[in-house]
């Protein structure tokens, strides 16, 4: 099982409003997906009262719908934007997309949301039962997520959820003391941080910065395959780049000599030396042998196009440090990830099925894009309401996991 990192959950609570897509759905913390105005379903059932249903037992604590609707939408919010560019590229939905062996990013999803909200329930009672509080300024903060919450979701939304002001102000102080358990954890892990970091050889992870010109040498056939240029179309090419080149020798920015100009574009590229992805072998070979902010004295050739190579930055720590932050998260994970299974195993866990089960992931808290929608998915969002009855059933049938 992946658990949440919920030191870096919590570091977003403590941040600013940027939004980081990643390749999982649990790359965004819902307080700041919905700053930037996603849109939600509004048929939910008028019968149900989502703080009065009870969704799971965890010890001796209950999580009612009103808050795993806070999970639920998280989760959500960030997988319709996953859906929009998944649908245009393959015309499919990602949620239906099949992860491994039969389960579907939807089923995988709602397992994630019904572990996350568990491990924050177990680790908020480990952080009471330890004595660790929050601070006044903590409480505040809590306090402003909620009303930033609130202030950017619709009466209907309201409804929806079950949000309240109380409610949304108890998830983020959860959160935040839940945090601080999971840094108890880390702490008393004594992971030895020079070590982890002297497995990583800088030298592997030298990076160079670089920033082109480029023109392709690459076209579209009608079939919409890349096929090459003509030889008469090569050379037109290389002459506009050759002509670049002067301008480039004259003292002009790259940003300066392509304005206006169709045939030749910019950006940086930026790699290490055993990184085969990134960038061309050619455009490697040339661009290492430049010291900083030099430039290819020629045409730079590769299966590509051609290019312009200047070297920004011929010894940029950046991969090297991503490369040891990514060891001492991983250490990190790992250590929490053992510590909690050992934890998990003294909370009985129950899930009341007849509210949890009616869940459709993708289908919950998203309503269909529509051209007046202020979503930021985009009009390739395909998602559906759920049915009336997801949330007014609160009979006690159960399914109980833990020890």
């Amino acid at each position: 099982m992946s658990y949440i990192h919920v030191k870096a959950l919590s570091n977003l609570i403590n941040g600013g409003n940027k939004v980081k897509k990643t390749k999982r759905i649990m790359s965004l913390l819902l307080v700041m997906v919905i700053t930037v105005g996603m849109t939600f379903m509004t048929g939910c059932s008028k019968k149900s009262d989502p703080a009065k249903s009870l969704v799971v037992t965890v010890g001796d604590n209950e999580i009612y719908l009103n808050e795993m609707m806070y999970y639920i939408f998280y989760v959500e919010s960030t997988g319709a934007q996953y859906d929009a560019a998944y649908q245009q590229y393959t015309g499919q939905s990602y949620w239906d997309m099949e992860v491994s062996d039969g389960v579907t990013m939807r089923e995988q999803a709602k397992t994630y949301v019904m572990d996350m909200a568990e491990m924050y329930e177990i680790l908020y009672d480990k952080a009471v039962k330890a004595g660790l509080t929050l601070t006044d300024d903590e409480k505040t903060q809590a306090g402003n997520n909620a009303d930033q919450i609130l202030k950017n979701i619709s009466k209907d939304q309201l409804k929806l959820t079950g949000f309240t002001k109380d409610t949304l102000t108890k998830i983020q102080e959860k959160v935040i003391v839940g945090g601080k358990y999971y840094q108890k954890i880390i702490d008393d892990a004594k992971l030895d941080y020079d070590g982890i970091k002297a497995t990583i050889k800088k030298e592997d992870y030298r990076q160079y910065n670089t920033e082109y010109l480029f023109t392709s040498t690459k076209k579209l056939d009608d079939n919409q395959k890349s096929v090459d240029l003509t030889a008469e179309e090569k050379a037109a090419a290389k002459s506009s780049l050759t002509a670049a080149l002067e301008k480039v020798k004259s003292g002009e920015e790259f940003s300066k000599i392509v304005e206006g100009n169709d045939k030749l574009s910019t950006n940086t590229l930026n790699f290490t030396a055993n990184d085969t992805t990134t960038a061309e072998q050619a455009y490697k070979d040339a661009a290492m042998k430049l010291a900083d902010d030099a430039y290819t004295q020629d045409i730079v050739e590769t299966d590509t196009g051609y290019y312009i190579i200047k070297m920004v930055d011929s010894n940029s720590t950046e991969a090297y440090d991503k490369a040891v932050n990514d060891a001492t998260s991983k250490a990190e994970q790992d250590a929490f990830n053992a510590e909690y299974d050992k934890i998990k195993k003294d909370y009985k866990i129950t899930i009341n099925t007849k509210v949890w089960d009616p869940i459709v992931m993708g289908k919950t808290t998203l309503i269909p894009s529509t051209p007046s929608s202020n979503t930021v998915t985009g009009d390739t969002t395909s998602t559906s309401t759920a049915d009336d009855n997801t949330t007014a059933d609160t009979s006690t049938e159960e399914a109980t996991t833990g020890e």
